[in-house]
């Protein structure tokens, strides 16, 4: 398709998302990805409305569980496959304080529907948790590398896929369309990810790089099934399969694993669980973080046929669906954009006349 109403750069979890929005909606696209060094690509998928730092809720949380739902029940639908599976996060608490702390937050009127009020013990032999544990509901898991890699082969049996890295410096953009090689469309996404800060026309946002690092493991003993949360956590995936991760790396950005991001994993591990396991596999990926913690979504303030969804971080699997649906309300519906979103909380910095 040479004409499409839509370039999308990026099949993360956000390009991808948008992409299944327009599908629904009736709008042509292609995507444009080298499907490489993604923070998608290695995401373990969980979801999980709370901070489990603090015991409260994420922003617009209900909204975003919701609109997960519905998108990636969307996309099992649509490829023929379950991508969700629900189970409990079990937050291990480490003192009495997280005690007082969680029977507070759990009677809370907007809690209550997320955190179960009582605390409960944890009898296996390969955990060590004294105080038991605290259980938050409606949270789980969406196999998000099989559903992204579905909905790529999807796309490219369509052909509305190119495997290609993009380059920047071809784009042509006029008030009518948007040009790229041989394609026409009426607008561009952009949903690189961290690759952001080398996009000429949105790189002014403050985007921080942020290094995750993941292990499968083989445990001796089956886990029971949650997401068993520490300062890291380790959850299940198949029998005695298991995945854990734990690194935030600012300094080094380069997207392969480390022997010090394994270190760490395993020390935060043992903090917890003292079972015998066997490493399979080690990922890792950067993840974009936006400076105030909020996803980036909008308008270029010169071309305003030039988007961006963007900054989804740690928690893109449950804010992707909702901010696809902000940007497709936005630009095709010329609906405003939550202001805790919008990308013109950076870019009145930097153009004086928005």
């Amino acid at each position: 398709m040479l004409n499409p109403d839509y370039l999308i750069v990026g099949q993360g979890v956000a390009g991808s998302c948008f992409a299944l929005k327009l599908l629904r909606e009736g709008f042509s696209f292609v995507i444009i990805d080298e499907n490489k060094d993604k923070a998608s690509s290695v995401a373990v998928g969980i979801y999980n409305p709370v901070v489990l730092k603090r015991f409260s809720l994420i922003w617009n949380a209900q909204i975003q569980l919701d609109w997960m739902h519905e998108y990636f029940s969307e996309f099992g639908k649509l490829l023929g496959q379950n991508y969700i599976d629900e189970f409990p996060t079990r937050r291990i608490i480490k003192d009495e304080n997280e005690i007082h702390a969680w029977n507070k937050k759990a009677n809370h009127p907007d809690l209550t529907d997320f955190l179960d009020q009582e605390i409960q013990p944890l009898h296996h032999p390969d955990f060590d948790t004294p105080l038991g544990y605290g259980e938050v509901k409606q949270t789980g898991r969406i196999d998000l590398g099989k559903c992204l890699n579905d909905f790529r082969n999807h796309l490219i049996e369509m052909r509305l896929y190119e495997n290609e890295n993009f380059d920047h410096s071809e784009l042509i953009i006029s008030d009518s369309e948007i040009q790229y090689k041989e394609f026409k469309a009426k607008k561009v996404v952009f949903c690189e990810g961290f690759g952001v800060t080398e996009n000429p026309f949105f790189n002014y946002i403050p985007v921080i790089g942020v290094k995750g690092e993941v292990l499968k493991i083989k445990t001796e003993n089956q886990i029971p099934k949650a997401i068993w949360k520490a300062h890291n956590f380790l959850m299940p995936i198949d029998k005695k399969i298991c995945v854990t991760a734990s690194t935030y790396d600012r300094d080094d950005l380069a997207p392969d694993p480390t022997e010090k991001g394994k270190e760490e994993m395993i020390q935060h591990l043992r903090s917890f669980y003292k079972g015998n396991f066997e490493i399979l596999e080690q990922t890792a990926g950067i993840r974009p973080t936006i400076i105030d913690r909020r996803p980036v979504v909008g308008t270029h303030p010169i071309h305003e046929n030039v988007l961006i969804l963007n900054g989804m971080g740690t928690r893109g699997t449950l804010l992707g669906p909702a901010m696809a649906e902000e940007l497709f309300n936005f630009t095709e519906k010329k609906q405003p954009i939550d202001k805790e979103a919008d990308v013109l909380r950076f870019t009145k910095k930097y153009f004086q006349n928005v």
